[in-house]
């Protein structure tokens, strides 16, 4: 079934002192439904915020002030594609982000971290020459089942933290 129409992403979430910017590469169903980052229930990632934070964040809201005191922020490689479903291997038709505007913007921001390989294809081939430091790592989605939770975690922990 072909779609054909255009979907938006997220806007990105800057925390004032952000020191990392996490890039997934675009929001699944459930996140732009819900309209926060990685709210898939199988995804990851904030699993790994809870190790790092140490407190449940069951809440938009819970995130949001984990993020903030961990100076990490969100956004995506992609801003609008076509895609069926959530599936990365789905997307077509990509508009990409504009990160080195972004990052040129918020020199706060010391560290880039590509979750997932559709993302770290996207952020060489559109943000060559950005003069930043790169992490890339595997994805925090529920369909890359190579990476149990233990491996994930001390990958992202090291990148969201050691500087």
């Amino acid at each position: 079934m072909e779609n054909n129409e255009l979907i938006y992403g997220l806007p990105p979430f800057i925390p004032p002192k952000a020191k990392v910017l996490v890039l997934g590469s675009m929001p699944s169903v459930a996140s732009l439904k819900e309209g926060f980052y990685y709210m898939h229930k199988q995804n990851r990632f904030f699993k790994i915020i809870e190790i790092l934070c140490g407190y449940k964040l069951d809440t938009i809201e819970l995130r949001k002030k984990a993020l903030n005191e961990l100076n990490i922020a969100l956004y995506d490689v992609i801003e609008a594609c076509e895609r069926e479903g959530s599936l990365d291997a789905k997307i077509k038709h990509i508009v990409p982000s504009d990160i080195k505007n972004l990052l040129n913007y918020h020199q706060s921001i010391k560290r880039v971290i590509t979750n997932g390989a559709l993302s770290k294809k996207l952020f060489l081939k559109y943000s060559s020459g950005v003069n930043i430091e790169v992490v890339h790592l595997p994805s925090t989605s529920p369909a890359n089942a190579v990476f149990n939770l233990d491996r994930l975690s001390s990958l992202y922990i090291k990148a969201l933290t050691e500087f």
